[in-house]
């Protein structure tokens, strides 16, 4: 049922659409290479990739700790009372644990890098957007779609034709 239905609005959206494109300007962008071609993105790429390595640097070290105290462990552990083998046991979970912590940190979906990255991204995005919106204008294009993505970057509100495929299924005819 659900597939008969999204089949219909897909038939629906493309008579619209077919009818309406003859008139219809549309170009494309890559923002992708639009971004990467900043040089204010080029030095954000630079800045997150320094942070980036010094982390991984970081990481690297407390790896490198933490293996060496689990061998330490490891060969001292049959000489060790019971006492000290929980307590050493516990030290290297804390080791672990501040690893782990530290990595999503700085690694995370919302660690620091990924604020980083976002808080260089933001102002790109805009001004990338911004230039879309005024080529398209002086360009008298009526939409215009992301290369990549396949997203709608711009569009005229003439173009939006949301309510007459509303209005066309309501009334029952997908034709």
């Amino acid at each position: 049922m659900f597939v008969r239905l999204a089949a219909m609005v897909i038939v629906a959206l493309c008579a619209a659409t077919a009818v309406s494109a003859q008139s219809m300007k549309i170009g494309l962008v890559n923002t992708e290479t639009v971004i990467k071609e900043m040089p204010e993105a080029i030095e954000a790429t630079k800045k997150i990739e320094e942070m980036g390595l010094k982390v991984r640097d970081t990481l690297q070290m407390m790896q490198k700790e933490f293996e060496s105290r689990i061998e330490q462990y490891q060969k001292q552990q049959a000489m060790m009372s019971a006492e000290a083998r929980q307590k050493e046991e516990q030290s290297l979970q804390g080791l672990r644990q501040r690893f782990l912590q530290y990595q999503e940190e700085k690694l995370g979906a919302t660690g620091e890098l990924a604020r980083m990255r976002e808080g260089f991204l933001t102002p790109i995005r805009a001004k990338v957007s911004d230039a879309i919106n005024a080529v398209a204008k002086e360009e008298k294009l009526n939409l215009v779609l992301d290369k990549v993505a396949g997203i709608v970057l711009f569009s005229e509100d003439k173009a939006d034709i949301t309510f007459k495929v509303l209005d066309r299924l309501k009334r029952g005819d997908s034709k």
